[in-house]
């Protein structure tokens, strides 16, 4: 091990990961913990927010049972889930579930409060994913919630609070939130009115890197660690996941192939855009653009769970991967429109739901997985265009991470589809190492964040594009791109049809 160490935290969906890493950009420690999530409504997500701080706590101590020596320590820092938060009362307890990221209770809000002023403000297209519209949701629906409410925290202040006791957190990681405006890096009280939020009611605001001060004693005690260890700011899991794969200029994008599935680069400005959400960046003075959409491996999952083997579970089916790879690109002529969880990047269409164009008696359910993947593809290539013409410039390289990333198949496909090599990063914590590359820039290990991002990047294997398929899958982008608008119409009437779902609830 090369001294010092740093603590990086990743507290996401499914669970808080911890890693311990050197300053060369090695990890030498890790520990995990997972989350529960509760949908006690169709499109209701939610957490128990204490959760957050006593899974972190369980990893980051499973971690440091792995390293000889816990003083050589020197820095703690924490990436998360983004856009989720909790309202808490004045002593910092939760008096209802997080809220999270991917809950789509607020379409309603989005529809009537996503306007283009809010999304200039903030940088976000209208979605069902920034915090402030479920904020509205709250407001609206929970008012005695609101009233009882004296904090709302992210996941990042959660946290910090825990670690020190101060209700603070960084810019980029409150962004998400879309509280924020763009502009200025301060809240936007235009934004705040809006909410019906008081600035008292969030977290102070500084930037990623900036030390926030020590650990609580009682903390570093139960840890091991000296109490000198500082805590860093850090920024949201998708920023992170940038710098870990070492995307800091806008010539580099990150793709990460997890749950949802986003494209981000850097922008040197703010430049606002329908094509992209705008975020604060890790990086000082830049902009993370992304795009984004739902339906990640969440559609792949969904898909072994109902037609793929009982015994897997919705785990990977190394059989059905053979078969489906065995196939021609373009599964002979089937398209799917991947909206399982309606259409974000460009369309912003929570109405939107999916399509599969083209079924023939030839096909079987590998042709189904496998268009599924494609049409996940050609969705994410429809988007890294629409990234490039809106912000200027072509993005050189691109490196993957998230679950997806350990599929042969979808690589290959998604390298054939942007018709450019895919570096893949298929191993490690890539978010966690965004972090630990935030702390080591922040105690003086490394001199630039991009230093230090170069560090702790890593590439399992590069994919290259196969010419045949390419030129394939250049003629079905000229089909695909036009199935979301000549079915959008029938899509918003079958979601406005007046059905009963109260059943569904029941079975």
């Amino acid at each position: 091990m090369t001294s010092p160490l740093v603590i990086a935290v990743d507290c996401s969906t499914t669970a808080a990961k911890a890693i311990v890493v050197d300053a060369d950009g090695k990890v030498v420690g890790t520990g995990t913990r997972a989350l529960e999530t509760r949908s006690p409504a169709p499109h209701w997500f939610e957490q128990d927010g204490s959760q957050w701080w006593t899974a972190t706590d369980t990893a980051i101590r499973n971690a440091l049972n792995e390293i000889p020596d816990p003083r050589a320590v020197a820095a703690v820092c924490v990436t998360h889930q983004r856009e989720s938060f909790v309202c808490l009362d004045e002593g910092g307890t939760p008096i209802r579930p997080a809220i999270l990221w991917m809950d789509g209770r607020a379409a309603s809000e989005v529809r009537t409060y996503g306007t283009e002023r809010v999304e200039l403000l903030s940088g976000k297209p209208a979605d069902i994913t920034p915090g402030l519209y479920k904020l509205l949701w709250l407001r609206d629906r929970e008012p005695d919630t609101m009233a009882r409410c004296r904090r709302i925290a992210d996941v990042h202040s959660y946290l910090v609070h825990a670690m020190t006791g101060r209700w603070i957190s960084s810019t980029a990681s409150v962004d998400p939130l879309a509280l924020i405006d763009q502009t200025t890096g301060d809240y936007s009280d235009e934004l705040l009115e809006l909410a019906g939020l008081q600035r008292r009611q969030l977290p102070d605001l500084v930037p990623s890197g900036a030390s926030l001060g020590p650990l609580r004693p009682e903390i570093a005690d139960d840890w091991r660690v000296s109490r000198d260890v500082v805590v860093i700011a850090g920024t949201g899991d998708g920023q992170a996941a940038g710098i870990g794969l070492n995307v800091t200029d806008p010539g580099a994008a990150y793709l990460v192939l997890g749950t949802a599935v986003v494209i981000g680069s850097e922008t040197l400005s703010y430049v606002p855009a329908r094509a992209y959400r705008s975020m604060i960046s890790a990086m000082p003075g830049q902009s993370t653009v992304e795009t984004f959409s739902s339906s990640g491996t969440y559609l792949s999952t969904w898909f072994r769970q109902e037609f793929g083997d009982p015994e897997l579970a919705g785990a990977p089916d190394p059989r059905l991967e053979r078969e489906a790879a065995a196939l021609p690109a373009g599964a002979e002529k089937l398209i799917t429109l991947p909206y399982w969880n309606a259409a974000q990047t460009p369309h912003w269409d929570g109405q939107a739901s999916g399509v599969t164009l083209g079924w023939q008696g030839c096909h079987t359910r590998a042709h189904f997985y496998r268009s599924l993947l494609e049409g996940i593809a050609l969705e994410l290539r429809l988007q890294l265009d629409g990234l490039e013409g809106a912000r200027g410039g072509r993005v050189e390289v691109i490196r993957a991470m998230g679950g997806g990333a350990r599929s042969p198949l979808w690589t290959q496909i998604l390298a054939d589809v942007f018709d450019r090599p895919l570096e893949v990063c298929a191993s490690g914590e890539v978010s966690a190492l965004g972090a630990a590359a935030i702390a080591l820039t922040a105690i003086g290990a490394h001199d630039t964040l991009p230093a230090a991002a170069s560090a702790v990047n890593r590439t399992d294997t590069v994919v290259t594009p196969h010419p045949d398929a390419a030129a394939t899958y250049r003629q079905m982008r000229s089909v695909y791109e036009r199935v979301y608008a000549q079915t959008r119409d029938l899509l918003h009437t079958l979601h406005d049809l007046p059905l009963n779902d109260e059943k569904r609830g029941e079975r």
